[in-house]
């Protein structure tokens, strides 16, 4: 898909709806740092880069470092092979994980509420 590490971090800036100052701050890099990457000077990250990319934002190692496989990862997700469903879920779960925990909270309150509302049509 992306056959450069810029490209893939564009891809994700721009698929997550962070800019690269959201993406400085939670990650920890200086704007330096990510600029350079961005920009091709830095062709080299640290593992330590990759690793809390991939962490903070359930990105997939090896897509990130090689453009192989999918986007996102799932604990417990399924292998390349997945499907169009499972990969969309990989994505919203990995949208959800970047908000913050209140409105995390509200999001679970909301799907309750549905599913328990669907549990009592069913009766």
């Amino acid at each position: 898909m992306k056959n450069t590490l810029p490209k893939r971090l564009e891809y994700v800036f721009s698929d997550l709806g962070v800019n690269q100052t959201d993406f400085s701050q939670r990650t920890g890099f200086g704007q330096s740092y990510i600029s350079q990457i961005l920009n091709g000077s830095k062709t080299n990250p640290s593992s330590r880069f990759y690793a809390i990319v991939c962490r903070e934002y359930s990105i997939n190692p090896d897509w990130l470092k090689n453009g192989k496989g999918e986007i996102y990862a799932v604990p417990g997700g399924a292998d390349e092979n997945e499907n169009s469903q499972q990969k969309q879920n990989s994505e919203i779960i990995a949208k959800y994980r970047l908000l913050p925990k209140t409105e995390q909270q509200i999001i679970e309150d909301m799907i309750n509420a549905l599913l328990s509302k669907r549990s009592y049509n069913k009766k």
